[in-house]
């Protein structure tokens, strides 16, 4: 490179300069540079208006090494592939530079909870077709290439065998060039398997019988009701606590109570509270007493209706929630009322005002506050101590569909409509977020108790996990964890077991489908990595099946259960699934 200075003295300009002489015909790169190791003459001359002053001897000089390299990606840098699939991504670089060169290759990784189960290889694709087989595995440094020539390089990240819990992987790509002092990042890529699961312990009743309700928890063992079609209904137990399930059916053995409970279908929520089972019959709240039940006392039937004033129905479409020892159940009267454990009536709030509607959302607690969303768009607080109404907020002109406490309390997320959600602070009750949704939702909004995360699922199956303070999709969100096929509705639980560094996210989907065709199936998706996900089919469970909504969860521990209750199945009475916590 030629550098130009200059000195003016009076009338007379003088100039400094120097000339190479170079060939015509010396090697160049394709982007102009000389060949490393071309060599010329340099002599500096000056001249003062115009006219040759001075002039050097000549100097050889040598073109040195100019080390430049780019490269691009040629694929995705995060994918999801069956077991028995390999995850390849693919990186070209190209010699930018001028002369003969290569790089030193290297593979960074990561696992979550220190594991190695991925195979992780580089190889090198001379053939230029993207294929593995054929292309060496390379192991540090890469083939020398020329000025302007290119490799492409396969990341091939290959996922253990599916008896090995896996919860995905990372890896990156790294190059140093020569004389570098460190390497380059050249790409980021992360993998995840889609295995499918079966289900491994249930528990069941007759063949002819629907569950109308969803199963429930007493003293850790399960409890359901099947009905047949004249109304008869049979209530069942396990032996044992869920927890404790040493095979394929869950609680070890189911026990049916030894009376029939005739004209009896049961509906609605289903919900213990000390020893009281909760549900509906007809329009009204009966209480099953279950120490009854489980010492098989068959004298007369084992419920009794909870009273309501007159003219006020409980509300049997909106879980109850269990606080302070008490029930609260919403009224047809726009009123909380407060059930004691043995099935008494021993409190209602005050009326919420009849231009706000009807309530239209199961019931949440923050602190000594419940919150109610209603089909006019508000959203309502009540204390939960004294019963006065303390506030509310009309959020939307649509109908509130859902409402979800976040961690700690620090917001409440709010679906309205079918497209629209939105996080209030939960005492000011401002808004601190909004989105809209391109596509209607078909779950309500959930939060995780563990870290500050939340989520939806839209008709098309894409699974959105946001963070719960700011709005955003968390990375590599939304997914589409149910293939093309369409859901009418779903249901999520974000749980992290005990002692796991990594949450899952449970997602019951019910097919768009004609209602004389019902089914369902179920994904488990790692939290941190949406990528990897086991799938739960039609045939484990149950062709034409159709499920409550209720995802129950015995616990956070190692031997815990995500429990879901079916109604029935083409040909299978209903049923209550036994899914393992991950």
């Amino acid at each position: 490179m030629g550098r130009l200075w200059g000195v003016l003295w009076g009338a007379v300009a003088i100039v400094g300069s120097a000339h190479a002489d170079i060939s015509s015909g010396a090697p160049r790169t394709p982007n102009g540079m000389l060949w490393a190791g071309t060599t010329f003459q340099l002599r500096a001359s000056a001249t003062a208006n115009s006219n040759l002053v001075a002039q050097s001897d000549a100097a050889q000089v040598q073109v040195g090494q100019v080390v430049r390299w780019e490269w691009r990606l040629e694929s995705e840098t995060a994918l999801s592939v069956p077991q028995g699939a390999d995850a390849v991504f693919r990186v070209r670089v190209v010699n930018d530079g001028n002369g003969w060169d290569n790089l030193i290759f290297g593979l960074a990784r990561y696992e979550v909870e220190g594991q190695q189960n991925w195979t992780i290889d580089l190889f090198e694709n001379r053939a230029g077709d993207g294929q593995v087989s054929g292309s060496p595995s390379v192991n540090g440094a890469g083939s020398p290439l020329p000025p302007g020539g290119d490799m492409l390089y396969l990341v091939r990240m290959r996922p253990p065998s599916s008896s090995i819990p896996t919860d995905g992987a990372s890896s990156q790509l790294l190059a140093t060039p020569n004389g570098a002092p460190q390497a380059q990042v050249l790409g980021e890529f992360i993998a995840g398997v889609v295995r499918s699961a079966s289900v491994p312990t249930r528990a069941w009743s007759y063949g002819s019988h629907t569950n109308f309700t969803p199963a429930t928890l007493y003293q850790g063992r399960l409890l359901w009701m099947g009905t047949d079609a004249l109304g008869n209904t049979i209530i069942f137990r396990t032996r044992d606590a869920v927890e404790a399930t040493q095979g394929s059916d869950l609680g070890n053995e189911q026990i049916a109570y030894g009376r029939t409970l005739r004209n009896f279908r049961p509906t609605g929520f289903s919900v213990v509270l000390g020893d009281g089972w909760f549900t509906g019959l007809g329009n009204q709240l009966i209480r099953i007493d279950l120490p009854r039940v489980v010492a098989n006392s068959t004298s007369s039937d084992p419920y009794t209706v909870v009273a309501f004033p007159a003219g006020v129905l409980p509300r049997l479409d909106l879980t109850p929630l269990a606080a302070n020892g008490r029930l609260y159940v919403a009224g047809s009267d726009r009123r909380l009322h407060a059930i004691s454990p043995d099935g008494v009536r021993v409190g209602q709030s005050a009326p919420m005002p009849a231009s706000y509607g009807a309530f239209s959302t199961d019931l949440v607690q923050i602190g000594r506050v419940f919150y109610i969303g209603t089909n006019q768009g508000w959203v309502v607080q009540f204390d939960a101590f004294t019963g006065a109404l303390r506030t509310a907020r009309r959020v939307s002109m649509q109908p509130i569909h859902s409402l979800a406490a976040t961690l700690m309390g620090r917001g409440l997320l709010v679906r309205a409509g079918t497209r629209e959600l939105y996080a209030l602070h939960p005492s000011q009750m401002s808004v601190q977020w909004r989105r809209a949704f391109t596509e209607d939702l078909v779950s309500p909004v959930v939060a995780s108790a563990q870290s500050e995360v939340g989520a939806v699922v839209d008709k098309q199956g894409r699974l959105f996990v946001f963070h719960t303070r700011f709005g955003f999709n968390m990375p590599l969100y939304p997914q589409l964890v149910f293939g093309e096929q369409q859901l009418s509705s779903a249901s999520i639980a974000i749980v992290r077991r005990a002692g796991r560094a990594v949450g899952y996210v449970y997602v019951l989907g019910q097919l768009a489908r004609e209602e004389s065709s019902p089914q369902a199936l179920l994904r488990i998706v790692t939290l941190e990595n949406p990528l990897n996900r086991l799938e739960y089919g039609e045939s484990t469970l149950h062709v034409g099946s159709r499920y409550h909504p209720n995802l129950l969860i015995t616990g956070t521990q190692q031997n815990s259960y995500c429990l879901l209750t079916s109604f029935r199945a083409e040909t299978n009475g209903g049923t209550v699934a036994g899914i393992p916590l991950r």
